[in-house]
Formats: C-alpha cells, structure tokens, sequence
C-alpha cells in the first residue's frame, strides 16, 4: 500500500489552505468526488511523498527515470518562491501503482527516491530524476496546443470530498476556459470535479488515437468542495502550467526548435538548452559532458530541421552561433539511455554523435566502474563492481553476483562489458567454450546499484566455431543505443573475418552475420584490438594495433557500417618501426572530451620507464598526432602485474585510464590516471588497496576489448 502522510502534516496543510482560502493556492489535479482510479492505464502516475510526512503531490512518469510535476511542491513555501536544481531539499520518493487491488482501494507500490531537479522557471513544473528507471508505462508530452472547450482527464492522489488521504488516484474531468502562453485556465466539468490538496503536479490528460498524452499539470485551484476547505468556498476552477509547448522526452523530430530551460531526457544524461544559449548534455553526476560553446547568447534557439541538421540559433533567429553540418532528411536526434546524442537519418542509420555515453556505469551514478570476476579456489566465482568515487577512485569491491563451485571455469570465458540492453547501465557478458566444443554467449544484466541478474542464454553453437579462434570486441556498431559484439575469427585455412552479434532488446544477441573477409595475409596473434567511435558518426568502430614480421608496427581502422558490420577495407593509419609490438597494450576512450574516442597505448621501453601515448582520428577514422599523454622512471610499473580499463571515473565527460595491480609482496590496489582537458594524463591516484585475501592471479577485470587476463 503507498504511505499515508501523518495527521499532524496534513492539518499544517489545512491551515495553510485556510489562510489563503480567497486565493488561488498550490493544490494537486484530483477529484473532489471523482471516483477511485486503480486501471492500469494511469499507472504513468505516482504519488510523491516529501520529508518525513512534510508534504504529498502527485507527479507523472514521461520517461523511465524522469517525473514531471509542479515545482511549487519543493518550494520551502508551498506554491512560493523560486526551487533551486540539484537534489531536493527534502527526501522525496515516489510511489508507483502496481498490481492495483480490483477488490478494494490501494495496492501494491513501488518505491523510487527522485535525486535530482531540473526546474523550469517559466512556469510551475519541474522534472524530477529518478534514481533508478521506474519500470512503468510513460506518457508523452502533446505536441497540439488545447482549445477552448476542450475537456482534459485530471489524476491524482490529493483528497477528495470526503476523504482525508484517499490512498488512491482519482480522475475528474475539467474543461478548458482559456489558454495563454504558458497556462491554462480550467474549469471542472461538474461541482464535483475538482483539484485539491495533494493533487499538485499531476497530469492533465487528452486521449489521441487511443492513447494518452500529457497537456499539463495540475498546479493551483480554488479548491471547492475538498475536504477540509472553507464550505462556502464552492469555486473550482484551476490555472495549469501548459506542457504542448515545450520539448520533452529523447527525440526531435525534424522541426522541432528548442527554447530556453526545454530538455530531452534518458536514463544516463538529459539534453538542455540552457537560458544562456548553451546547448549542453549533462549526465548523472551533474557534469556537462558536452555543449555547443554557445553561453552568452540569451535567447538563442536550437532547431533541428527538415533537412537533419542541428543548429543553435542567436536571439535575431538566423545567425548561426553552431551547427552539426549533419544531411539527414526525415531523420531524428535522439538522447539515447546510455546518454549519447544522435542524429539519425530516416533509415535510422547514424550521421553524428555527441560523444556523450557513459560506458560501464554499473550503478547508475553517472561516473564509469570496474567490474572484475573473481575465480576462488574452493570453485565458486563472483562478480564484484568497484564504483568510482567522485575523485576518479574507488570504493571496496561490492559483491555483484556469485554461483556455486562447478558451474564456471574462468579459463574457458571471454569476458566483456557493455550496456547490451541500451537502458544506461552496464552488463557484463561472456563467450563460454564448453568442454564437448560448444560455444555459447551469456549475459549478466545490471540490476542498478552494481548488481547483476542471473544469467542469461542466447546464441550458442555446437559446431563451426573454435572457442580458441575467436578474439571478442564489444561496442554500439549498429548505433541503435545497445552494445553489440564483434569477433575476430582466425581460421585454420588461414582465412580471417569480423562476425558482429547485435544485441536485442532483452540484452541477449542475434545470430552473427559477416562482413570484413580475408582468405589470407592477417595473422590476429599480430593484433590487438580496440573499440570507440573514432570518426564520430556514433557507431562504434575497430582499430587494431598490427605488429608485422618486418618489425614495422601499424594502427589500423575499421569503421562500421550502418548494419553494424565493418567496411572490407580498412583504414591505415600511424605507423613506426622504431617500436616492440610486445612492449605496447592498446586502449581507448575519449581523452580530450571532444566527441571522438581517441587510443592510448601503454608502452612499457625496453630502459624500464614507461609511458602512455595517445593517438587522434581524423573525421574517416585515421589515426595520426602522435602525443605522450604520461610518462614515469623506471621501476615504478610492470605491465604483466597490470590489468587497465578505460573510462570515465570522475564523471567529467574525459575518460581516464584505470588498472588493477598487483603487487610481489601480495598487495593489491586501484591506480587512477583522470585525463586533462587536453588529453594528457594526471598523476596518478591510488584508492583501494587491499594486503591479502585477494590473488591478483584469480581476479579478471573486465574491459570492452581484449579483457584483460
């Protein structure tokens, strides 16, 4: 059953009301006496418990993390003063309806704390993030504007006519008077129709081809016949932020013109036109991860047009202050749950990405963690995440999944990770080769808070493929927001070719479908692979480090397709003869935070220092500028006790370079390098460190590519 607030909070309500009973006062969309409401049709929305039984609303799910409600309901003065973004003042948890009772009022709910506010100042509403997906249906925000007589369905958890806390949504009907720029002011259809306290922040709903879309919300009301107001008050009439107007959910579709405080919203990162002109995308942990530099232009609109370019456009409407250059007719730009912008063409193929995903956050906090299994020596096996701090370190290992001695062998896996499922966090998956020469692939789905599900089955041969031949890659190569899988296959006829699994929507994966092929000249013990967008078109790409017998050693691209497969001619980029292909381990991630993955090598020289050098791509993908990113004397570090994973541990929109390492004397411990601004590694940070209990030899950290040992 939802929590009922305590008598004593709700009669500061009421007295609260009484004072301003010849006003308009902040009050939720319910009804008087409208009847109990437990289909699952409304199930979009929730009620919102504040503090410790401060204050009730109701608010209306519009993405799987995001709630939309009345920005009055975390004013310090109910329905006064301006609400400041960030956390909420006050503990605030929404109850979501599932299972409803068909027996009686009530039934089961589901607890969500909202985390975050982003507030609008141009009218009474707010988003509010959840601080994990709520599981439930979503409504969209209109798109038509209401009309003068028109009739709107409102919801809501406030009192009725004759009860204090009914417990239950209830519905009334309201008609539209008028309609002004950004309000609308309502009517109830009935005496009875009527919003009243607890109602706030609720949704005010048309019906359009059978399906529900939100035109606004609930926000003040003279609050006739609710129980507890004044008797002779018999007004119920009600003004209501209008939501037809502004841009909401994860897509624009071509016309669409953002104006200021306007935002898309998706599980890892919210898109905003900030007041100042700035386009910017801001993840979990509240840092921009991405904006167009366009601050200090008050007024400024971002259009997406027919045509699929992104422009952000001065006040006058026709300078161009910055533009995608993107040629997309009929295409979208999508806030993807992983948190990417991107913009798709009208087949759906991606043109242009922001950059902006959050790889391997495994609790949703908006910063990248590690995720190691652990192979104990009594036989059973654990994942365990590591979540990054705010400093770019980490906590203790928390245990994530575990299993019983005798169903995994570490050395039969080929572990990877990825957000396979596109809804924001990471999942972590595996090849397995079976003993009778199978092969399946397993996924272990996040859960939310560093946890993991069961795992799950999906493709699985029992013959034509060797466990042995296959060297596993994982990215987003399709560029439809879910990570996929590519294999290296190395034949025994000396053949070698790409196989891509795309992921499904259950996290799972298709059969492979093949592309790159070669019936010789390649020699995959000669190559070590990496993944990232490298020409920034939002699909993940291949590059590989190729050692020759010529001693020459080479990067190599190969960009994916818009299938999700790689083109069959590769793009050859910087090349040496001055290097050991054995003393280099290829990584990749977005250094310098401009949109495009770029890879770092570790080189460990033959004098003992060693040394991280990074190299960028240009717009087809070729990598060149060579920079050393950091550098250390030797004996400080020896790479066979390392295990580096790559990714944004701070949070910054860089990502950073991150190892597992163990140390002669049993030890072993976390070192962070965060990136600078220009791509250039800091000192390194040391966090978690651990004297015994842990083998380093038992533990396999797990990266995108080439999973550590």
């Amino acid at each position: 059953m939802s929590r009922l607030s305590s008598r004593a909070a709700i009669t500061a309500g009421l007295m609260a009301t009484a004072v301003a009973a010849s006003c308009l006062t902040a009050g939720t969309a319910q009804a008087a006496t409208g009847p109990a409401s437990t289909a699952n049709a409304y199930n979009f929305t929730a009620r919102l418990d504040m503090g410790d039984d401060q204050r009730s609303c109701t608010g209306v799910l519009v993405a799987s993390q995001w709630v939309a409600t009345a920005a009055s309901c975390f004013a310090d003065d109910l329905g006064a003063g301006p609400v400041t973004a960030g956390k909420p003042k006050w503990r605030t948890t929404a109850w979501f309806p599932i299972d409803p009772n068909p027996d009686g009022p009530g039934g089961a709910s589901k607890p969500v704390e909202i985390v975050e506010l982003v507030p609008r100042t141009d009218r009474d509403m707010v988003l509010a993030r959840l601080a994990a997906p709520a599981g439930g249906p979503t409504v969209p925000f209109a798109t038509t504007a209401p009309t003068a007589g028109e009739e709107l369905t409102a919801v809501g958890f406030g009192r009725t006519k004759d009860a204090w806390v009914p417990g239950t949504r209830h519905t009334a009907a309201f008609t539209v008077q008028s309609v002004s720029g950004t309000t609308l002011a309502l009517d109830g259809k009935t005496d009875d129709d009527a919003i009243c306290a607890g109602d706030a922040g609720g949704p005010l709903l048309r019906q359009k081809d059978g399906k529900f879309e939100l035109v606004a919300l609930a926000s003040q009301s003279w609050q006739g016949g609710c129980w507890g107001s004044d008797p002779a008050e018999t007004r119920n009439d009600a003004v209501s932020p209008r939501l037809d107007n502004i841009v909401g959910g994860d897509t624009l579709a071509p016309g669409t013109v953002l104006h200021a405080e306007d935002s898309l919203t998706s599980n890892a990162a919210r898109l905003t036109l900030k007041a100042d002109g700035n386009l910017v995308v801001v993840s979990n942990a509240g840092k921009t991860l991405w904006s167009t530099g366009t601050a200090g232009h008050p007024g400024a609109t971002a259009r997406f047009d027919t045509n699929g370019n992104l422009a952000v456009l001065d006040a006058d409407g026709s300078t161009v202050l910055w533009e995608s250059k993107t040629t997309a007719p009929g295409g979208t730009a999508v806030l993807q749950d992983r948190g990417n912008f991107v913009i798709r063409d009208a087949q759906g193929a991606s043109r242009w990405a922001a950059g902006t995903e959050i790889r391997h956050d495994y609790n949703g906090d908006g910063r990248s963690d590690l995720a190691e299994w652990y192979d104990y020596g009594d036989g059973h096996d654990e994942i365990h995440t590591f979540s990054a701090k705010a400093d770019g370190g980490f906590n203790a290992p928390a245990h994530a999944w575990s299993v019983l001695p005798g169903n995994y062998w570490a050395e039969n896996m080929k572990r990877f990770t990825g957000d396979f499922n596109g809804d924001g966090r990471g999942d972590v998956a595996a090849f397995y080769g079976y003993s009778n020469g199978d092969v399946g692939l397993i996924t272990w789905l996040s859960l939310g808070g560093g946890l993991f599900s069961e795992p799950q089955h999906s493709w699985k041969t029992t013959s034509g493929w060797s466990f042995d031949r296959m060297t596993v890659n994982s990215g987003d190569f399709d560029g439809d927001g879910r990570d996929d899988v590519a294999v290296w296959y190395d034949y025994a006829d000396g053949g070698d070719k790409l196989h891509t699994f795309l992921a499904k929507a259950d996290g799972g994966f298709a059969s492979p479908f093949a592309s790159f092929t070669r019936t010789e000249g390649w020699t995959a013990s000669h190559m070590k692979f990496s993944t990232g967008d490298f020409n920034g078109d939002g699909r993940d790409d291949l590059a590989a480090l190729y050692g020759y017998a010529t001693g020459e050693v080479r990067i190599i691209t190969f960009p994916a397709t818009a299938d999700g497969g790689f083109v069959n001619t590769p793009v050859n980029g910087w090349s040496t003869t001055g290097w050991n292909f054995d003393a280099a381990s290829l990584h990749s991630g977005d250094f310098d935070g401009d949109g495009r993955d770029d890879l770092a090598a570790w080189y460990d020289y033959g004098d003992g220092h060693d040394a991280v050098i990074g190299f960028t791509a240009d717009a087809t993908g070729k990598f060149g500028n060579r920079t050393e990113l950091w550098t250390v004397a030797p004996d400080n570090y020896y790479r066979e006790r390392m295990q580096i994973v790559t990714g944004d541990y701070n949070g910054d929109g860089r990502d950073d370079l991150a190892t597992l390492y163990g140390y002669s004397d049993g030890r072993v411990k976390t070192i962070t390098w965060t990136a600078k601004a220009d791509g250039t590694l800091n000192s390194p940070l040391h966090s978690w460190e651990i004297a015994s209990g842990w083998t380093f030899d038992r533990m396999h950290m797990i990266e995108r590519y080439n999973s550590p040992a």
